[in-house]
């Protein structure tokens, strides 16, 4: 399951691991990879996927220096292991998951 990014960054920080994916309502590649999102989000349980729209929190997009959509940061225990710029395919984001646990 994605959760929709309310502003408490607090919940994220508690969670052990986590996916922040940075997208916009307006963004093709963002729809794009949202199929496949929301199939990881069922598949690896023990993380939890936030989706942030960039237009509603454009200060957790600034913290982290995020400067195009779609942006995958991935966090272990509310700090920044990884990103991905740009995804395309599942198997990219797959492969990081499995890295990240």
């Amino acid at each position: 399951m994605i959760k929709e990014f309310d502003g408490d960054f607090g919940k994220i920080e508690r969670a052990k691991y986590a996916l922040l994916w940075f997208s916009s309502p307006g963004c093709p590649p963002c729809k794009m990879i949202e199929p496949f999102m929301h199939e990881l989000s069922e598949e690896y349980r023990n993380v939890e996927f936030w989706e942030v729209d960039v237009g509603k929190h454009l200060w957790l997009a600034e913290h982290f220096g995020v400067m195009n959509v779609p942006t995958l940061i991935y966090l272990k225990e509310g700090k920044e292991i990884a990103r991905q710029n740009l995804v395309r395919r599942r198997e990219e984001v797959e492969e990081m998951l499995r890295k990240l646990l």
